[in-house]
């Protein structure tokens, strides 16, 4: 796996540079103004006219002292963010030497909490509002207090859904909720579920909850709902396609990030991602660009893939394993036409790679209680395959 951080050292400094710059120069305005003031009065100006400069001046000169109190933190946090990314940086390249792929991924995850974070710490400091809060951030946060500041912030319905799974918050959003289900506590495998366009909305949480609970029974294994990104609306393929690009890029992100999270709480579980329809597309961007800590990758019901072989996604070592998965009566795969699919590259073509799992029947939104399907993932005892 190659480190490709999402910040660059040196665009930083640059940004450091210019937002003092521009600090500087606003304060120098404000100060010109606030003088300017002082110099009307001194002039022997006086009556109404005067009192309306004097007033604007004023203004100008809070606007722009405001201006530059909010450049100089900016500038703070750019340095902050600079000095962080320089460590990632040499961090990558002793992991280079000692050929530590493993050590790229997580260095990846950590650059883009980085880059969240920044934009979080801008977004703040320019007065608006600010939702980001990965799973990544809080590796020392204990599952009570995580499910119990999450709990406090979703709707009722959410809660009593939640609550109903007995599910743990682990994370939750204006248009995101995590939660797990089984022994959290020292589970020997986490699956993820990353759901399509139409499952992963919140108002589908408490059906997801129910496949989580019913493959929780039949694995052993502790399950995740991770509906931690927004879907895009399902239209037509090609008005679907326009959409597709940066609402995976932003997921496969956070998904990245989520699953370097659950391998530093869960360091010696499987870890499993079980994506379908949509949900394929943003799991293997996130193992092609980033790297995805998982030792077995599931991909239902594709509308395409990223990557034009399996050997091009990144997964948790060299023994991980990625398993193709399609109902013979499942609509979807008219969308795939040999190499190629309407969102990517189509996993159902001989030469893309993967384990097939034969047997499965059904529609679309069968996959997830299909006898063989359920059989294949309860056979995956360990990375290797060995039972």
């Amino acid at each position: 796996m190659t480190y490709s951080p999402r910040l660059d050292t040196a665009e930083l400094s640059v940004a450091v540079a210019a937002t003092r710059t521009a600090a500087s120069g606003a304060q120098q305005r404000a100060d010109q103004a606030a003088s300017a003031v002082a110099v009307l009065a001194e002039s022997g100006f006086k009556g109404p006219a005067f009192d309306a400069s004097a007033r604007k001046l004023s203004s100008y000169s809070s606007a722009l002292c405001e201006s530059a109190d909010k450049l100089a933190w900016a500038s703070k946090a750019l340095l902050a963010a600079a000095q962080v990314q320089k460590e990632l940086d040499e961090a990558a390249r002793f992991i280079d030497t000692h050929v530590l792929s493993r050590g790229a991924v997580w260095l990846n995850a950590m650059s883009l909490l980085l880059d969240e974070q920044l934009s979080d710490a801008l977004s703040t400091i320019a007065g608006k509002e600010q939702h980001y809060d990965a799973l990544f951030a809080h590796p020392d946060e204990d599952l009570e207090s995580l499910h119990a500041r999450y709990a406090a912030t979703v709707p009722a319905s959410t809660l009593e859904a939640v609550e109903a799974a007995n599910g743990i918050f682990l994370g939750a959003g204006p248009a995101a909720t995590t939660v797990i289900v089984g022994d959290a506590v020292d589970p020997a495998r986490v699956i993820t579920l990353v759901a399509g366009a139409t499952t992963g909305k919140p108002s589908q949480l408490a059906g997801e909850l129910d496949k989580a609970r019913f493959l929780s029974e039949q694995t052993g294994a502790a399950v995740v709902v991770w509906q931690g990104y927004a879907p895009p609306p399902w239209l037509t393929p090609l008005l679907f396609k326009s959409f597709s690009d940066q609402r995976a890029h932003a997921g496969a992100d956070d998904l990245a990030m989520f699953q370097a999270a659950l391998d530093e709480r869960y360091p010696t579980a499987q870890k499993t991602v079980v994506s379908h329809s949509y949900g394929t597309l943003l799991a293997t961007k996130a193992a092609s660009h980033h790297g995805l800590l998982a030792d077995d990758l599931w991909i239902l019901g594709s509308a395409g893939v990223d990557g034009k072989h399996a050997s091009e996604l990144t997964l948790a070592g060299p023994e991980s394993t990625v398993h193709v998965v399609d109902s013979s009566i499942d609509p979807i795969k008219l969308l795939r036409a040999g190499e190629t699919a309407t969102l990517g590259y189509s996993p159902s073509h001989s030469g893309w790679g993967g384990e097939r799992v034969p047997g499965v029947r059904g529609g679309h939104r069968d996959y997830f209680t299909d006898p063989a399907f359920v059989s294949a993932l309860q056979q995956r005892a360990d990375p290797a395959g060995q039972r």
